[in-house]
């Protein structure tokens, strides 16, 4: 295990987290990408018939101008081939390996972590770049309340990265770093590397342009709160399925303990630190209830 790398504001880099063949993944995604562009927008036009802007997946507006400079989403691998399913497994492995990481560094962060949204890939190609924004930013604005709620949850967001930035290489492209105003953090990515960063206003990022090239990327979402299928957040259990969608965490709390047990062993001290928020006495579920029975009571 690759020691990391904090760079500050919660964004934490792990090098070399997963080994990625790029030979037999990028012309994969490439091939994906052309079905792709064809599903992310689709086109709005006014009564007359004429075409007057577009609605990503994410159900976001875009000017028809835009389309040509925003990223791609290829979001289901459940019918690729068993060697892609088993790619995809391992980057959800080792998303959820790493998420253990991350939460020893903010042990407080773990009572926020309900639920994943497991990983898609995004991808770039010539002249794509991605605007500044945060991660649970659903583009509000007063009397402009958004239909699509999913992305408020979101507390920490993941990439993987699986093709290089850089010149003289077969499967890589040139720009496309991401770069965190706030922290300024200029990170540029490497095959096989994985950052963790907050997906709040502390995390805001862009993607710069990217230039020549094709930049593909893998990222999930570990958020919090329940069900609400009318806002597109419906969460299930975990199926194992090579899809995209919301699964619940219910081992978490106890492989960070583990993780942690295994760790310090005999560092008592150190493990009671870190198992703070893992080991609270007292839950808060059904407790509107149980005041209302009591007042009942009262009465």
């Amino acid at each position: 295990m690759t020691d990391i790398r904090n760079l500050g504001m919660g964004i934490i880099h792990f090098p070399a987290a997963i080994k990625i063949d790029q030979e037999l993944i990028v012309p994969f995604l490439s091939n994906l990408r052309k079905d792709a562009l064809k599903k992310d927008f689709t086109i709005i036009h006014d009564q007359n018939g004429l075409a007057t802007h577009a609605i990503n997946r994410s159900g976001h507006r875009y000017s028809l101008d835009d389309i040509n400079s925003a990223c791609n989403h290829i979001m289901d691998f459940s019918s690729s081939e068993k060697v892609y399913k088993d790619f995809f497994t391992k980057c959800e492995d080792a998303m959820y390996d790493n998420l253990l990481r991350y939460i020893e560094i903010f042990p407080m962060i773990l009572p926020c972590l309900w639920w994943r949204t497991k990983g898609h890939v995004v991808a770039y190609g010539p002249g794509s770049n991605f605007g500044l924004h945060c991660d649970n930013d659903i583009n509000y604005q007063p009397g402009a309340i958004p239909d699509q709620q999913l992305a408020i949850r979101n507390v920490v967001g993941c990439l993987i990265y699986f093709n290089d930035s850089m010149e003289n290489s077969p499967y890589s492209y040139t720009g496309g770093e991401i770069y965190f105003p706030y922290a300024d953090v200029k990170y540029t990515p490497k095959s096989g590397d994985m950052i963790m960063f907050p997906s709040n206003y502390l995390g805001t990022h862009e993607v710069l342009n990217v230039s020549f090239g094709e930049r593909y990327a893998y990222v999930g979402y570990f958020a919090q709160g329940s069900s609400d299928p009318e806002k597109g957040i419906n969460i299930k259990d975990d199926t194992g399925q090579s899809d995209s969608g919301q699964v619940w965490m219910p081992e978490l709390f106890n492989d960070y303990i583990d993780f942690i047990e295994n760790k310090y062993k005999d560092n008592y001290e150190k493990k009671d630190l870190l198992l703070k928020a893992a080991r609270r006495q007292q839950t808060s579920n059904d407790t509107t209830q149980e005041v209302m029975k009591e007042k009942i009571k009262n009465d």
